[in-house]
């Protein structure tokens, strides 16, 4: 395997600090070639789990709720923050079932992904869970209103693959359960 030669970060500065919800800082990178680049941003945001749920009856629960910079009501899986050094799977299990009410038996991690690889911007955990079935009322204590939305596995997929999902780890998460799920063909 080749040798991987990587940036060397200098002179990083704090620029802003909205924690815990967000943290930027300005930094200039010294390149393998020793070009330098000055004031390259990143944008740290906590990590978060995300639940594409299958229910006992074949549904999928989506959250519907107002999303201030995409200025419209989005149609999401349920996901959120994790606590300071919160297990991924423990924080997606708590995410479930506060946004929907809903447990489930068997779950299948789908991955880790960075939301920018050049800026950083959070990290997301991603879940396939099944076997979910409801146990309580969704009590989401978020900002706003919140409602859930069950979908057929056929109207996931049409609405998936026409576009109409607009939160990129939403559609990332759905493509990813598809897959294991066999419904991508």
């Amino acid at each position: 395997m080749d040798k991987v030669e990587t940036w060397q970060v200098v002179n990083r500065r704090l620029l802003v600090d909205r924690s815990p919800y967000a943290r930027i800082f300005e930094h200039d990178v010294i390149m393998p070639g020793g070009e330098t680049i000055h004031d390259w941003i990143d944008v740290e945001l906590p990590p978060f789990a995300m639940v594409f749920a299958l229910c006992e009856d074949g549904t999928i629960p989506f959250v519907r709720q107002y999303r201030q910079a995409a200025l419209a009501y989005l149609l999401e899986l349920p996901a959120g923050h994790l606590d300071d050094d919160e297990d991924p799977l423990v924080g997606a299990k708590r995410e479930l079932r506060e946004e929907t009410g809903l447990e489930a038996s068997d779950w299948t991690f789908l991955g880790r992904y960075v939301m920018d690889a050049n800026r950083g911007c959070g990290w997301a955990y991603t879940y396939l869970a099944r076997g979910a079935c409801q146990v309580a009322a969704p009590n989401h204590g978020d900002v706003g209103v919140m409602s859930v939305h069950l979908l057929t596995l056929d109207e996931t997929y049409k609405l998936w693959s026409s576009g109409g999902f607009h939160s990129g780890p939403t559609s990332l998460c759905i493509g990813l359960a598809l897959n294991v799920l066999g419904r991508i063909v």
